[in-house]
């Protein structure tokens, strides 16, 4: 049985790792801290028919002080309809040690949003991520980005 648990993880990671990515945007934060108030935007040309794999991606210092990211995440797609959740990201272990993969103070993770999204019409996909956190500030991020794969 503890295979089974060990063994899909393992396996959608080698998954995730060979789709091909057909978008990569960062928005880099010059004091290294996250306003609230800083709505993100980002861009994103689907075809009709596809199938994508979005992932939030954040590069944080090590001092950053949360073991956790609160963010709400809209899709507004080609065809005008629209898909929104709040998400509660965890970024530490049980340990306590980070997810990320560190470089230094620097930590990188990706954090997957929505998997197999289908588009019915070619277009644009306006993705806005909102920093949910409860203070104003949220220090300690060097850059939120957002991250797409295609799913065949």
């Amino acid at each position: 049985m503890k295979t089974k648990f060990f063994l899909f993880p393992v396996l959608f990671l080698l998954y995730s790792c060979g789709q091909p990515v057909v978008f990569k945007e960062h928005k880099k934060f010059e004091d290294v801290s996250w306003n609230r108030f800083d709505i993100l935007f980002f861009e994103v040309p689907v075809q009709a028919g596809d199938y994508l794999d979005f992932y939030l991606a954040l590069r944080h210092h090590t001092n950053f002080p949360y073991d956790y990211l609160d963010a709400n995440i809209t899709f507004y797609m080609p065809g005008g309809g629209m898909r929104t959740a709040e998400y509660h990201f965890k970024l530490k272990q049980k340990n306590g040690e980070w997810k990320a993969k560190g470089m230094g103070e620097l930590w990188d993770i990706e954090l997957p949003v929505s998997d197999s999204l289908h588009f019915k019409k070619a277009g644009i996909c306006k993705v806005r991520v909102e920093n949910k956190m409860t203070k104003t500030e949220t220090p300690g991020l060097v850059e939120v980005g957002l991250i797409v794969r295609g799913n065949q």
